[in-house]
């Protein structure tokens, strides 16, 4: 059985950049990519609510999650390489060491800043609380 890359996108350049070296990686060897975005918890306030509603949040998130993996999706296709995907809600960080976990991931790949507002002066805040947490090797990718 082939090992599992596990590639964390949420559709920045420096995510992309990962997800082609994931993606050559695996061509190497015969690896699986699993690719996975975490979008933060949902949260509905006030009079709001009553205009959106909770189901129609949840269709909006899912919504958003496909327009951010489908660009990876297509280059994953077109590679030829075997991949899954998944979403996530909650911390970035922790739902991407859980993935790690849940999908047997022997790798993370991931581009070293994130679409967050605020970038650590090296490293995004996702890929450093990423590499703190977990004790898969971590890839990261300028």
């Amino acid at each position: 059985m082939p090992n599992t890359i596990l590639v964390p996108f949420d559709g920045s350049e420096s995510a992309m950049r990962a997800l082609h070296f994931a993606v050559e990686r695996a061509r190497e060897k015969p690896h699986r990519v699993h690719l996975v975005t975490v979008h933060s918890p949902l949260r509905v306030y006030g009079e709001i609510q009553v205009y959106v509603g909770d189901k129609k949040a949840a269709e909006m998130a899912a919504q958003h999650n496909r327009e951010i993996l489908e660009p990876a999706e297509q280059l994953l296709r077109s590679s030829g390489v075997a991949f899954a995907s998944s979403t996530e809600e909650g911390d970035a960080a922790e739902k991407i060491v859980e993935c790690a976990k849940a999908v047997g991931a022997g790798e993370i790949v991931m581009g070293s800043r994130g679409l967050g507002r605020i970038a650590g002066l090296v490293m995004g805040s996702v890929t450093t609380k990423v590499v703190h947490l977990t004790e898969v090797p971590v890839t990261l990718v300028k």
